[in-house]
């Protein structure tokens, strides 16, 4: 099972891993965006940094939360 769907297992069952993966996803749409466009402005720059970094503070909270659930069903 790859990440995505160890993510997507949680997140049927839990609803803060559900909350959390939906918000990544709303981050990845808007950085799908941007990445569309011909150049970005410095603006842009910015937000696409700071997606990336939600993204990421998402995806470790998420895991963390996997494996206390993880921990809590042993």
């Amino acid at each position: 099972m790859d990440d995505k769907e160890l993510i997507k297992t949680y997140a049927e069952k839990y609803e803060d891993i559900r909350m959390l993966y939906a918000r990544h996803q709303e981050l990845e749409k808007e950085l799908s965006e941007l990445s569309r466009r011909p150049y970005l402005t410095p603006e842009e720059e910015i937000r696409e940094k700071q997606i990336k970094l939600e993204k990421l503070h998402l995806k470790e909270r998420i895991f963390e939360l996997i494996k206390k659930y993880q921990k809590e069903g042993n």
